[in-house]
């Protein structure tokens, strides 16, 4: 019997982009924020046992090339979201057998295109780096977690359908945690595996470690899914209709995301023509993506399910409202990271380049590329809010043609940037990826916001608060940093500056939105407490 989507947990009111999706949004921000934390510490870790060298950048590649195949060149995240609004119409009607026929379906197209691709692309791209027969270890022994990871994805996609996020959200955390205690344990009993030559039996540690940490993670994620009702079982999903259907979709989504891992690999490549380069970069991406995943990646996750039921005529305005609501709140929670990165950006790097990685090059690297980064994440948060706006409509081409046109960008700055010699260069290239993603996010946008219905409210008024209220937190955050480290020296400075620049940062953001009545804080105030708004509210 279809049950009435007036009934909890999806009453039309709480469906709004006000205090409903704010509670969902900070939900997922929180235990992301965990994640996220633990996956900086490994990043960290992963610098100061391997150091600035080219064993590092080895591992360093091969560790995230699993990640980039699936979620990157395979669009892992992005078919996360293409299934959902599939399993959405099961789950809202209660079938809960078709639902895990349908995720199952999907999972067992995906192993079946790993199946042929993973090795592939897994074992080519180490064979154009140094320490060839160690890189190529390496890269063998992480090819199963390119699986692991489509379970986590189908997994991730039921609960997501279902509205329940903490589980999906936190278990990467026990995934960063698994491999920093390899790591720790790799630089006890070798004592420094990366000083000369790579004893086997540490790439062998490392390499099986670190994909023993992912099973773990997938582990984690299935019973997830389990716990919504579906357990998941790989099945010949190219009989079915609705799989086929979001196959079809999911080939343009793939191409989108393949360019988007084209980008991210060709820098981490080029990264690696410095010493301790790819490392380096790597760190500041992790501080790159940490406002996405906090921010962005929670409010287009509460955006999906709602816009998915929102696809009627009579629902068009109220599209048009939420997804002009979620980039609001989106906004208001990067714009201020963004400017905080600039002004931080020195201090942050002499924190986390721990270890072997605290020279003074080192140092540079991170926070150079840091500060050129940082600008483009006004960008990528204007493109994961319209995919997902463009993915409840069933439209993937408009993400698909915006990525094109920011991966000719990146490409065109960083073919100069490729002639840029030391150090500098790793600044270069995270230049190049910041201003090529502020070109796909406006693009897109705009993409979007062309199809829509006129909204009730219009965004600029948010866009000023959030502007005014960054550059006023940017000058606080400064100048508290600033004093912090002329009255301390060496790591208590730069940790003091760290912590009390973005602190008192905050605060004086906050303080004001309050005076300025933004509605985003009323919406994450009244989000905490639990609350939901209706339609027909101010906000």
């Amino acid at each position: 019997m279809k049950r009435d989507v007036s009934d909890p947990p999806f009453a039309s009111e709480d469906l709004s982009i006000g205090a409903g999706a704010a509670r969902d949004t900070m939900t997922v921000a929180v235990w992301t924020m965990i994640s996220r934390i633990t996956g900086l510490a490994r990043v960290i870790v992963i610098g100061a046992v391997l150091g600035p060298t080219f064993f590092g950048n080895s591992y360093q590649l091969t560790n995230v090339l699993p990640n980039l195949v699936f979620y990157g060149f395979l669009a892992g995240s992005l078919l996360s979201s293409l299934l959902v609004p599939a399993l959405v119409r099961h789950i809202d009607v209660g079938d809960g057998e078709e639902t895990g026929r349908v995720a199952g379906g999907f999972l067992g197209v995906e192993w079946s295109i790993l199946l042929l691709a993973a090795p592939v692309a897994v074992l080519a791209v180490p064979l154009f780096l140094p320490n060839g027969e160690a890189t190529l270890a390496l890269a063998v022994l992480a090819i199963p977690q390119v699986f692991c990871y489509a379970m986590v994805a189908s997994a991730t996609a039921v609960m997501y359908a279902k509205r329940r996020y903490l589980l999906a959200a936190a278990a990467p955390a026990l995934e960063n945690l698994g491999v920093i205690a390899v790591l720790v344990l790799a630089g006890s009993i070798y004592a420094d595996p990366a000083n000369g030559h790579v004893p086997t039996g540490a790439v062998l540690l490392i390499g099986g470690g670190s994909t023993i940490a992912v099973v773990v993670h997938a582990g984690v994620q299935w019973w997830g899914a389990r716990r919504c009702g579906v357990t998941l079982v790989p099945r010949a999903g190219w009989r079915d209709a609705d799989v086929r259907q979001v196959v079809r979709r999911a080939v343009l989504s793939m191409a989108q995301a393949g360019l988007l891992a084209a980008q991210t690999l060709l820098l981490l490549a080029m990264a690696g023509k410095v010493a301790g380069g790819t490392v380096a970069l790597q760190m500041s991406l992790s501080f790159y993506h940490l406002p996405l995943a906090l921010a962005a990646a929670p409010v287009g996750l509460a955006l999906l399910p709602r816009l998915s039921r929102m696809t009627g005529e009579d629902a068009a305005r109220d599209f048009s409202d939420a997804y002009q609501r979620a980039v609001g709140l989106a906004l208001f929670l990067v714009v201020p990271a963004a400017l905080g990165y600039l002004v931080l950006a020195v201090p942050f790097a002499n924190v986390v380049a721990a270890g072997q990685m605290s020279t003074t090059a080192g140092v540079a690297m991170v926070a150079g590329s840091l500060s050129a980064l940082a600008i483009g994440l006004v960008g990528e948060t204007l493109f994961v809010i319209s995919t997902q706006a463009a993915y409840a409509r069933g439209d993937a081409r408009s993400p698909l043609r915006s990525m094109m046109l920011q991966a000719v960008v990146c490409l065109a700055l960083v073919v100069p940037a490729a002639f840029v010699d030391g150090r500098a260069l790793i600044t270069a290239l995270g230049g190049a990826f910041a201003a090529a993603s502020m070109v796909g996010g406006i693009h897109l946008s705009l993409r979007v916001r062309r199809g829509l219905a006129p909204a009730t409210n219009r965004l600029w008024p948010s866009v000023v608060r959030t502007i005014v209220a960054s550059l006023a937190m940017a000058a606080v955050a400064g100048s508290v940093a600033a004093v912090a480290m002329a009255t301390l020296d060496g790591s208590a400075g730069w940790l003091t500056a760290s912590a009390a620049g973005t602190l008192a940062g905050g605060v004086s953001y906050l303080g004001v939105h309050r005076s300025l009545g933004s509605a985003e804080l009323t919406w994450l105030r009244d989000g905490a407490r639990g609350r939901a708004v209706p339609e027909s509210s101010p906000a």
